[in-house]
């Protein structure tokens, strides 16, 4: 929605509680009062089902209803903040249907008919989900499209989804700003994340662990070498019939004889394609949760 129809329909909305105030005195107020009504019926039904504006600051439209009040007002400010940082718009909406087709199509339309973008070039990055057959999509606009390169929104996605599918919405979309903040530095840094320049957190912490347990191995092989050194006071012999007992073995008959043999079969992993159902062109990635 924009501005000036904001405006608009707040002096509407006025003008009619004045009207109503006055309690309709005479027959020309009841129906204006009457038409006034009717027009705001009318201009409410034109805002797509699951979408509010994002007017005064509001970042965060949840028409899906997937999070409380505080969680949406907790996340509409980590919005204001990357806006405020970066100039970049990082808006999150949430519908029960988007109506079918391709949802970064319906993406791009709602950003631009409801001026999204900040800046000149309205610049933004957008993250959608739907939950009717369960959609999702991320569409940049803009300087943004620099800082959110096809690998980008895909590893971001990535991520995403795997909160998405637990029905874990308040994390997925926390995870979301998160990244897209990080990106954003990055991208400020005069190189953003791309194939060449991989986003590495994902495997910092596994690398923590490694190295932890390997010197954790180190350590306790030479603690337990020196142990067993200190607890060896035994000569080690030769031959095992130092250790045998005379005359309490005696072998009458030997012979070779074949009992069983076991085949075994393991059938051979396929290598699987793609990238977990994503689909991106220029500008955008989607896919299922």
């Amino acid at each position: 929605m924009k501005k000036a129809d904001c405006k608009r329909f707040y002096v509407q909305l006025q003008l009619f509680a004045h009207l109503l105030d006055k309690k309709c005195k005479n027959r020309f107020r009841m129906w204006l009062a009457v038409f006034m009504l009717a027009c705001v019926v009318l201009f409410s039904s034109a805002v797509p089902s699951g979408v509010v504006e994002a007017e005064g600051g509001t970042w965060v439209m949840d028409g899906a209803g997937l999070l409380t009040d505080e969680e949406e007002e907790t996340l509409n400010a980590v919005c204001e903040q990357i806006c405020e940082e970066h100039g970049i718009s990082a808006p999150i909406i949430t519908t029960g249907n988007f109506g079918g087709g391709d949802i970064k199509d319906w993406q791009r339309k709602i950003f631009r008919e409801y001026d999204l973008g900040v800046g000149e070039d309205g610049s933004g990055i957008l993250l959608a989900v739907s939950m009717a057959e369960r959609d999702w999509g991320i569409v940049t606009f803009g300087s943004a499209q620099e800082a959110f390169t096809t690998y980008g929104r895909e590893k971001i996605g990535a991520q995403v989804v795997d909160y998405l599918s637990d029905g874990e919405y308040y994390e997925a979309f926390s995870t979301y700003l998160r990244l897209v903040d990080e990106f954003l530095t990055e991208a400020e840094n005069g190189e953003p994340y791309s194939e060449s320049h991989r986003y590495q957190e994902g495997w910092r912490i596994p690398l923590i662990v490694a190295v932890s347990f390997v010197i954790s191995l180190i350590i306790s092989l030479i603690v337990v070498m020196s142990w067993k050194k200190s607890m060896n006071t035994r000569v080690r012999q030769n031959s095992a019939g130092a250790y045998l007992t005379p005359g309490s073995f005696a072998l009458s008959e030997s012979s070779d004889r074949f009992l069983y043999h076991t085949v075994s079969r393991t059938k051979r992993q396929e290598e699987s394609s793609g990238s977990g159902g994503m689909h991106s062109d220029s500008s955008g990635t989607s896919g299922k949760f």
